[in-house]
């Protein structure tokens, strides 16, 4: 890293804000109408995983097997990838805005389980954001878009969840905003404070067990969606996220 100290740090709090941000926008949007449709959900939550989707494949895997060899990513990328299996299988799903786009699962309540298992989803997407920037300048942009991308519909499936355990609007959006503010900059904060000195290390391991959590979510979020309500649609917003970030990763390469 060339950046001095100071100036590795504002750069990575900036993205986490902006992370932050778009988790706000999405609460705002979810106290501002008075219905979402649970299609309009899926489009977005869709077009978040195929970014998702496409950082993982096309960047983090390929970076992990780089820096930590065959064997240490592939255990790097299973471990995310199990972590969030074990969450979703005896605490809470992990991303409850993934989860709330199935007609199927109808979350009436804020629970201390959902609470936890997003805590550590979110924690996850700091790290993402800080690791991606210590490991190169362009992935770090592309995991930050992807990241964003998936926070808008995170938000507004949590304030929606908050709304109708009977929260009020104002407090719906600050519950959202609070939750996702500490856990995220939490995530930033730990991967700045242990891999900014250490970075070569380390930064393998971390991004391959960043991928296995994307690949989990990416899963979950459009698996049931393609086999029981809109395949169509939820093909082709996962593929206009991925198309977007493949588009953004040529942009970021060609300056």
């Amino acid at each position: 890293m060339n950046a001095h100290f100071p100036d590795i740090w504002q750069t990575i709090f900036l993205r986490l804000g902006a992370a932050v941000l778009m988790a706000a926008v999405g609460g705002f949007a979810a106290i501002s109408f008075k219905k979402i449709s649970h299609f309009g959900l899926c489009l977005l939550i869709s077009l978040a995983a195929g970014a998702l989707l496409a950082v993982a494949l096309l960047d983090l895997i390929p970076e992990t097997i780089r820096s930590a060899g065959w064997i240490g990513g592939m255990l790097s990328i299973a471990s995310g990838y199990i972590l969030f299996a074990l969450i979703s299988r005896f605490i809470f799903h992990v991303c409850p805005a993934c989860s709330a786009t199935h007609t199927e699962l109808n979350f009436k309540a804020v629970t201390a389980t959902m609470v936890a298992a997003l805590s550590i989803h979110s924690f996850m997407d700091g790290l993402a954001i800080c690791s991606g920037y210590l490991a190169t300048a362009d992935m770090g942009i592309l995991i930050l878009l992807a990241v964003a991308f998936h926070k808008l519909p995170e938000g507004l499936a949590l304030t929606l969840v908050a709304r109708g355990s009977g929260l009020g609007r104002r407090r719906a959006f600050l519950f959202c905003l609070g939750l996702e503010g500490v856990t995220t900059l939490a995530g930033g904060l730990s991967g700045f404070f242990v891999l900014v000195h250490e970075a070569s290390r380390w930064i393998g391991y971390v991004l391959g067990h960043i991928a296995g959590s994307f690949i989990f979510i990416v899963l979950h979020a459009l698996l049931s969606e393609v086999f029981k309500h809109h395949p169509r649609s939820t093909v082709m917003a996962a593929l206009a996220g991925a198309l977007s970030m493949a588009v953004a990763g040529f942009m970021v390469g060609a300056f």
